[in-house]
């Protein structure tokens, strides 16, 4: 996607002192709102200056994905989320983040399974086809510390980053876009997205620059750095 296109699609979001080309997801579920109404509760984050908030099961996060993504998602970008797991949450298979059509079919979402110790990053390609990128082996993942999660999603590679570490690429064919007359849910089952699973979240965000994380360091940094995790290396 060229510049042009890429401003087009994507706003300018400022968060505190920075300024990029992308969507604050905390902002558009009014996270830091519902917090002050006493729907959501705020707890402490990953440092002590940083806020996080108390997700599900009590309260449905989903919207109408036309009103926050009125041109869809850009070509390329990166997920950005920074959270922490409890307890009943590291075992299931649940999405942090999905985009589904009217009819509740998934499109686009990224997932972890705790059983499998994997996240997975799932998608429609251009042949209408369902794609899942699975990132297996990531033990260190599934636990109750705080973690920053980095999805770098080009045409045709995403790679993955836990903690500031690259875990490992991987090809992924061309995406097809989403379908804006559907609905955008945070901390769902995977399997019953009716059903949102108990999770602390401090940020949510896309970058309209899918290379951004590879330029710089961490946006956030969770406060248990003893929990990064090595890269992938392949047999």
């Amino acid at each position: 996607m060229g510049v042009q296109s890429e401003q087009a699609v994507c706003p300018q979001v400022n968060i505190g002192e920075v300024r990029f080309p992308g969507f604050y997801i905390m902002s558009q579920f009014h996270i830091a709102e519902l917090a002050r109404r006493g729907t959501v509760e705020k707890v402490a984050g990953s440092t002590p200056t940083r806020a996080a908030y108390k997700m599900g099961p009590n309260f449905n996060f989903r919207i109408n994905t036309r009103s926050v993504y009125p041109l869809g998602l850009p070509e390329e970008f990166a997920f950005v989320t920074v959270l922490r797991m409890d307890g009943s949450t590291v075992q299931k298979k649940w999405n942090i983040w999905q985009m589904q059509d009217l009819n509740g079919d998934e499109q686009l979402s990224v997932g972890l399974n705790g059983l499998a110790q994997s996240l997975e990053f799932t998608f429609i390609a251009l042949d209408k086809q369902k794609q899942s990128v699975v990132f297996s082996f990531l033990p260190l993942l599934f636990n109750s510390r705080w973690h920053e999660i980095v999805l770098s999603v080009s045409r045709r590679l995403v790679t993955l980053f836990v903690d500031c570490v690259k875990i490992e690429s991987q090809n992924i064919r061309t995406r097809e876009k989403v379908n804006l007359d559907g609905y955008t849910l945070l901390g769902k089952l995977k399997d019953n997205p009716g059903i949102a699973v108990p999770f602390e979240l401090q940020s949510m965000l896309v970058r309209c620059d899918a290379r951004r994380p590879e330029r710089e360091a961490c946006h956030e940094h969770p406060a248990n750095t003893a929990s990064r995790i090595p890269p992938i290396t392949r047999p």
